[in-house]
C-alpha cells in the first residue's frame, strides 16, 4: 500500500507539481476523459474493478489529462480495503503492476527506489 502511495505522490510532484493526485470532471468537462472518468467512478462505485482497469487501458492516450486521470485511479483503488479489493479479485501488487504498466507505455522511468 504505501509503495503506491509513494509512487503516485512521486508522480504527482515530478509531472503535476502538487502534493496529490484529484480528478473531477463536470457537464462541461465531459469529453473524452470526463466521460471515461465518470465510466471509471461508476464502476468503481460497483466494484467492477477488473473492467474499470480494462477500460482505464483501452482509452490509453498521451495527454496529460490521461494521466493524472490513471493516477486518480490506481490511487483511489489503493484506498480500499484488501478486503474490498479481494471481493473484486483485484490485488495491491496489480494495482502496482498496472501503474507501472501505464507509466511505461507513457515512457515515464521510475527511479530503483520505488
Amino acid at each position: 500500500m504505501r509503495k503506491i502511495q509513494v509512487l503516485v505522490q512521486f508522480i504527482a510532484r515530478i509531472v503535476f507539481g502538487k502534493d496529490h493526485i484529484s480528478y473531477e470532471a463536470n457537464e462541461e468537462q465531459m469529453g473524452e476523459m470526463g466521460g471515461l472518468y465518470m465510466r471509471l467512478k461508476e464502476m468503481l462505485a460497483t466494484a467492477d474493478i477488473c473492467n474499470a482497469e480494462d477500460a482505464l487501458h483501452d482509452g490509453f492516450n498521451e495527454s496529460k489529462d490521461y494521466l493524472r486521470l490513471v493516477m486518480w485511479f490506481y490511487d483511489e483503488l489503493n484506498k480500499m480495503t484488501d478486503e474490498a479489493l479481494e471481493a473484486s479479485s483485484f490485488s495491491r501488487e496489480e494495482i502496482y503492476e498496472g501503474l507501472q504498466d501505464v507509466l511505461r507505455r507513457k515512457g515515464i522511468s521510475l527511479p530503483t527506489i520505488l
